[in-house]
This record gives C-alpha cells, sequence and structure tokens, in this order.
C-alpha cells in the first residue's frame, strides 16, 4: 500500500507537542498516513524491544513484532491522544493510521492509545480536553485489584466495576481491541501474584 504524507502537516498542537493535521477530509475507512514511514521490526521478546517500549512510540505488529519508528521522518506515531479519538492505529502490515469519523482540514488527528499500566495509576495526565476525558491515558491495574479480580469480596466487586466501567468506555469509543490489552495484563498479574 503507497501513502502520502502530502494529506497532513506534522506541526505544535494544543494536546501535547507536535501532532498530526488534516489537510484534507478524511471520511470513516480512509487511510490517512502510515505510523511509521522509515521503520526497523524487533522481536518482541528482545532486550532492544523493551528498551524501545520506553518511548511509547512504538507498536506491536500482528506478526508479533515490534515496529519502531524512524523518529526523523514524521508519521503517524506523532498522532496525539484522546478520549474520543477521530482516528485509530492499525498494527497490521507497516501500521497506519485509519479514520473513525470525519476528519475535516485543519483538524487535529487523535488517536486512542490504550495503554495499560501496572501500579502507576497517575503515570499519564491526558490533555485532550474532550468532555468524557478520562484524566489519564493509562488504565492502570494494581497488584491488589489484580489478586482480587475474581474474589467474591468487596475489593474484588470494585475492581470489576472498574473494568466494566473503562470497557464501556472503550465501546462508546470504538476502541474495544484495547480490552484485550487489559485482559492480557490482568492474566499475567494474576499467574505472577498467585
Amino acid at each position: 500500500m503507497k501513502y502520502t504524507v502530502a494529506k497532513v502537516a506534522f506541526r505544535d498542537g494544543a494536546i501535547e507537542g507536535r501532532g498530526v493535521f488534516a489537510l484534507r477530509r478524511f471520511e470513516p475507512g480512509d487511510v490517512i498516513v502510515p505510523y511509521a514511514p522509515k521503520q526497523r521490526r524487533v522481536d518482541v521478546w528482545s532486550f532492544e524491544s523493551r528498551l524501545a517500549a520506553q518511548t511509547k512510540v512504538t507498536l506491536l505488529s500482528d506478526d508479533g513484532t515490534v515496529i519502531v519508528p524512524d523518529t526523523s521522518v514524521p508519521g503517524g506515531w506523532l498522532c496525539n491522544h484522546s478520549c474520543r479519538p477521530n482516528a485509530t492505529v492499525y498494527s497490521r502490515g507497516d501500521g497506519r493510521i485509519e479514520c473513525l469519523r470525519t476528519i475535516v482540514p485543519q483538524q487535529e488527528i487523535t488517536t486512542f492509545y490504550g495503554w495499560v499500566t501496572r501500579n502507576q495509576p497517575e503515570r499519564d495526565p491526558c490533555r485532550c480536553g474532550a468532555t468524557n476525558c478520562r484524566g489519564f491515558i493509562n488504565f492502570d491495574v494494581s497488584d491488589e485489584e489484580a489478586r482480587h479480580a475474581e474474589a467474591d469480596t468487596l475489593e474484588g466487586e470494585r475492581f470489576r466495576k472498574k473494568l466494566a466501567d473503562y470497557f464501556e468506555f472503550l465501546r462508546q469509543i470504538g476502541q474495544e481491541q484495547a480490552k484485550g490489552n487489559v485482559l492480557h495484563t490482568l492474566a499475567k498479574m494474576r499467574a505472577r501474584l498467585l
């Protein structure tokens, strides 16, 4: 699939540093920009992958490799997070950003990051400004929550409600695929803790 970046501009925005802005109208399903026009791929289990993940601009591809963008070349990796995204990231192939809802010229193109953290509830403050903003980009699962996730206790009930609320939020913004990240993290934590 060929891409052109002439459909977007990369410049400073109101959300957080540089962003991606539409230069033309996009409709749902339109490919907007490649995730990383220049990239390298590393094995998901490699030390290099863990180091690259700390930059927060990597993308786990469908083939089990990690896409590490060449940050000297702008691309979709510059899209800012929003709790009401107008685009989504697809990790198949080289990775791409696709339109979710109509985007007009000069509008910032935003995606939902779907990060899951462990024991770091306020790690990534959100600055998207959406009316439904969660306040934080990350969804955090504490060791205590993981330990009680299936327990018939008040703690277990609270965590299941927190999870149900987050899953409903994901459904409302069309990002239900992020549920997999939460469930995977929770399963790994429970295996380690129990």
